[in-house]
């Protein structure tokens, strides 16, 4: 196993850091590495915005739900779908395409791919991190308070810093689960979804000593219907995207 596979396996999210800032150097380098992840048709739809305001990040944490890392951690980046530059800058198109679902889908998918790039880096240079979609609690509020042109939408936070506390590696869900071989076989998933509750149950019953002993299904259950986020569609087609 070599050092790459290593820091592969053993991502967790991490959210206290120490007081100890990031070099300029070292930023520059996450988004260098970013800039370099995969892009459909080389289009390059984000943009990613270092948070350096307190006040800014105040803001983004109290739309997130109190999460105190947008405040405390050395780096905060947010990325954004972009697709306003492709509606300025792209020669001979038709600019109500980029309006269309597929366009949407591209541009999110070149941010995520990007970000994960962005943590990679990161985490190659000691640092740890965690990301942020609550700061889509309010996406009208946070394009507002970033000055986000139109056709550019916020899609979630990267905190970065140096671990102070470093949690324990969260399971996964069986291989078998997400990983079929020619077609969609569903045959065995209702046992190993069976165990993986079990699984998740005992990590977080040790996790917080007995508190909390949620069966995977159950806490995802629970998410989903916490952040359905409604606002989010009715935002992104309000400023051109979605539209078809």
């Amino acid at each position: 196993m070599n050092d790459v596979i290593s820091l592969l396996l053993s991502h967790v999210s991490v959210r206290k850091y120490e007081e100890k800032n990031i070099t300029r150097e070292f930023k520059d380098l996450i988004i260098k590495c970013a800039q370099m992840a995969p892009t459909s048709s080389h289009f390059q739809l984000y943009s990613i915005i270092e948070i350096v305001d307190k006040n800014k990040r105040e803001i983004l944490a109290d739309i997130a739900g109190g999460q105190e890392w947008l405040i405390k951690a050395p780096l905060v980046l947010l990325f954004c779908g972009d697709l306003y530059r492709g509606q300025k800058y792209f020669e001979d198109i038709n600019k109500e395409v980029l309006s269309n679902t597929e366009f949407y889908t591209t541009a999110a998918v070149d941010t995520a791919l990007a970000a994960q790039k962005a943590l990679i880096a990161a985490q190659s240079l000691g640092l740890g991190g965690v990301f942020v979609g609550g700061i889509r609690n309010d996406v009208e509020k946070v394009a507002k308070e970033f000055k986000l042109p139109k056709m550019v939408f916020p899609l979630f936070a990267l905190c970065i810093g140096y671990p102070k506390d470093i949690p324990d590696l969260k399971p996964r869900l069986p291989k078998e689960v997400v990983h079929k071989i020619d077609f969609y076989d569903v045959s065995k998933d209702d046992e190993l979804i069976e165990q993986y509750n079990q699984t998740v149950k005992e990590y977080y019953a040790k996790r917080t000593h007995g508190k909390i002993q949620d069966r995977w299904t159950q806490r995802c259950g629970r998410a989903l219907m916490d952040k359905t986020r409604d606002d989010v569609g009715y935002f992104f087609r309000k400023i051109g995207l979605l539209e078809r």
